[in-house]
């Protein structure tokens, strides 16, 4: 006899049947709270997204009605300067003039016509050594500090 048994004169039930109902019923309490935890997170999420969607929605009409403001208060189009034709960039033999074009393109639409491309020169190095630019984004995240 164990002590449990012998302090309570309770003879504690052995029974599959018995041991089956408390695996099971354990099983299921887990799985119905995990379930109700699902759904918890579940609606906080579309809580939070309905919500960020109607901050960024009266964000824009802000910024639409002050831009409609500032258009009335102007009353002539200001003249656009000329921005000075910068040189041709120095290219290395063997890149297309398409490619050149393409890369002058991405520059201008970053920086909105204030960059300047003044090289191209094409990436020197084994691609054994050089790291995928996928992976150098999984170092950079998986390293950043909290």
């Amino acid at each position: 006899m164990d002590i449990i048994t012998m302090a309570t004169n309770v003879v504690p039930d052995r029974s599959l049947a018995f041991t089956l109902t408390v695996v099971i019923g354990g099983i299921g309490i887990v799985l119905g709270t995990l379930l109700v935890l699902i759904l918890v997170f579940f609606a906080f999420g579309k809580i939070m997204s309905v919500s960020q969607a109607r901050a960024k929605k009266k964000e824009a009409k802000k910024i639409q009605s002050e831009m409609q403001a500032n258009l009335s208060k102007v009353s002539a189009p200001a003249p656009t300067p000329t921005p000075a034709s910068a040189p041709a960039p120095a290219v290395e033999d063997g890149i297309p003039q398409e490619v050149v074009a393409a890369i002058s393109a991405a520059v201008y639409a970053m920086d909105g016509g204030a960059g300047v491309v003044r090289s191209i020169t094409k990436k020197t190095g084994s691609p054994i050594t050089t790291r995928n630019p996928w992976a150098q984004a999984a170092v950079a995240d998986n390293t950043r500090p909290f």
